[in-house]
């Protein structure tokens, strides 16, 4: 900037000092005005030290910033006062998304929500009444213990003409028990009674023990097989029953009486085999008496299928 100003002054004084001697050599002419003396003015009249120079590149190395350039304001609406600008909001930053990949939907379906309902009480009949007429279900499940009196009347084949003669008898006492179970069913059967009847008068494989069953299902080569033995009718507490098929051809006896076997035929006197030898009961026995579902008084009477034992017993028990 001072090398500038110096060379502007510079340049006035040199235009001075040559007006300075134009001005005296046109002042020695006689008519007082020459064409130099006009060139004088005029060029007295150049440019003065206060006109701007021209632009002189500096070696300042600093960069200007430029100047901002002005904003002019808004004009006023003519109807009425300039509508306040709304004023932006910053959008929300995206949701950076996760490198995990998302979860596979769940296949559990909800549980359903309970909805409780005002329970009705079910009717429950004592265990110390009887069932009604038509009620042998409440009987199912059903297990009575006590004692039965047996009666055994032997025979045997030894008269001179082989004819079957009495050969003694005896009566004695088992502990016994009767469970009741509803009917029975197998290979696409169902026992035709209304319940199902186990009677184990002593304990299995001893002498005088009586083992009856109204039902059994017996597996085959081509499945299960319902195999049926006794006819029941139970009416307010009375039942009855008959043997109607013992099976004993199908090899499937489950209606025995258990007896010992004489050593020798016809012969007591040489001993008998250890332990008892099952008879199998024969068709026509019978079973009677009262059922109920605190108590039970029945009689059963039949016969072995070979003739050689009669047999009666009496049996009372509670459940």
């Amino acid at each position: 900037m001072i090398r500038a100003r110096n060379i502007r002054k510079r340049a006035a004084l040199t235009a001075t000092s040559a007006a300075l001697a134009l001005a005296l050599v046109s002042g020695c002419g006689g008519d007082g005005g020459s064409p130099v003396a006009d060139t004088l003015d005029t060029a007295s009249a150049g440019p003065s030290v206060s006109d701007t120079a021209p632009a002189v590149p500096t070696t300042d190395p600093t960069t200007r910033a430029p100047a901002p350039t002005p904003t002019r304001p808004p004009a006023p609406s003519p109807t009425g006062p300039a509508e306040p600008v709304p004023t932006a909001t910053a959008a929300p930053s995206p949701v950076r998304p996760s490198s995990r990949p998302p979860a596979a939907p769940s296949t559990t379906r909800p549980a359903a929500t309970p909805t409780t309902r005002p329970s009705t009480p079910a009717a429950t009949r004592p265990a110390t009444t009887a069932p009604p007429a038509g009620g042998a279900s409440s009987l199912w499940g059903g297990q009575y213990r006590g004692t039965a009196r047996v009666t055994v009347q032997l025979y045997d084949y030894c008269s001179l003409d082989g004819a079957r003669r009495p050969a003694g008898s005896q009566t004695y006492s088992m502990a016994t028990t009767l469970s009741v179970e509803r009917p029975r069913e197998a290979g696409g059967l169902r026992e035709n009674n209304p319940f199902a009847l186990v009677l184990s008068v002593g304990p299995p494989g001893q002498t005088g023990a009586v083992g009856l069953g109204t039902s059994v299902a017996v597996a085959t080569s081509s499945g299960q097989l319902l195999l049926t033995y006794w006819k029941l009718s139970w009416d307010s507490g009375t039942l009855r029953g008959q043997l109607t098929d013992n099976h004993v051809r199908e090899a499937a006896a489950l209606n025995l009486i258990n007896w010992a076997t004489l050593l020798v035929p016809c012969r007591p006197e040489l001993g008998t085999l250890p332990g008892g030898m099952p008879h199998s009961v024969a068709v026509g026995a019978s079973l009677s008496g009262k059922l109920t579902a605190t108590s039970t008084s029945l009689t059963a009477k039949g016969a072995s299928d070979d003739g050689l034992v009669e047999f009666t017993f009496e049996f009372s028990g509670s459940r």
